[in-house]
């Protein structure tokens, strides 16, 4: 095992965080024998879609717990601090 600090996350960059976050998705999905499909990353990392940047949408009565609080979930990974998301209906 080796032991990740607070300095090394804050010394990734905004591509190498999304990536970070998407594989600890994957990990937790793995874990629960969900499929890890259900996390979608990549792309342009400064698009205008809102600040999300790591997706995961599991089908509907799919059991969920832990670091994925919800079947629906996004996340943003910035280097720099964030102000909130403002929630949108759709």
């Amino acid at each position: 095992m080796f032991e990740i600090t607070r300095d090394d996350i804050a010394a990734l960059d905004d591509e190498d965080l999304r990536i970070l976050i998407g594989l600890l998705c994957e990990a937790e999905l793995r874990r629960a024998n969900l499929p890890v499909s259900a996390v979608t990353y990549g792309g342009n990392q400064t698009a205008k879609d809102g600040g999300l940047d790591v997706r995961v949408s599991l089908p509907p009565g799919t059991a969920i717990s832990g670091f994925i609080p919800g079947l629906q979930q996004a996340f943003r990974s910035r280097s720099q601090i964030c102000r909130p998301l403002k929630s949108r209906r759709r």
